[in-house]
């Protein structure tokens, strides 16, 4: 009987066995379809007008957007809290015969094709109040609109020195203009 052949077998048929049922430490396989949860990052929450430009100044000093040389003829915030703080911004962008539109929201400054025309005047956005000045110093008026409508936010637009800040819901809408340096009411 030689039995020093078939030992060596044994022991290889045996790990193969064990190799193909898994009992040699693989994996078990997952339930529920094998479907692994991934935590994606969060979009970046809203933001403000001042905190979207300076974002936009980060990405063109990376070699992103590149915006120099171009004026700012028109501001555009949908879904502005009291606080200044949007869900997104649309830049209208004068680029010597070329307008420019540029967005920034959930992905991030994004310029994309809009065949709208511009406002003749450019907007100083340092020469003016900011969103966030001028929905909080004229909260009083605001507010009960905002609550009469129903409404949580406002959208906003900026053109030829003038705020126009509209309140929608399903109840209706409504919408107030401000000098866009001072804030005084346009009646």
């Amino acid at each position: 009987m030689r039995t020093s052949g078939s030992v060596p077998a044994l022991i290889a048929t045996i790990f193969i066995f064990c190799a193909a049922c898994g009992c040699l430490g693989a994996a078990p396989l997952p339930t529920g379809g094998g479907i692994t949860p991934i935590d994606l990052p969060e979009p970046p929450a809203a933001s403000t007008l001042a905190g979207a430009l300076a974002e936009l100044d980060l990405l063109g000093a990376e070699g992103g957007l590149n915006v120099a040389g171009a004026s700012v003829h028109q501001v555009l915030g949908t879904g502005v809290e009291i606080d200044g703080q949007a869900a997104s911004w649309a830049l209208g962008l004068q680029d010597g015969e070329k307008v420019r539109w540029l967005t920034y929201g959930p992905a991030g400054w994004q310029e994309i094709s809009l065949p709208a025309p511009l406002p003749a005047d450019e907007v100083r956005i340092a020469d003016i109040l900011s969103p966030e000045d001028l929905l909080r110093g004229r909260e009083d008026m605001f507010r009960p609109v905002m609550e009469r409508l129903g409404a949580d936010t406002v959208d906003l637009a900026l053109a030829g020195g003038v705020y126009s800040v509209t309140i929608r819901s399903d109840a209706g809408i409504e919408t107030l203009s401000f000098e866009a340096d001072t804030g005084e009411v346009i009646v």
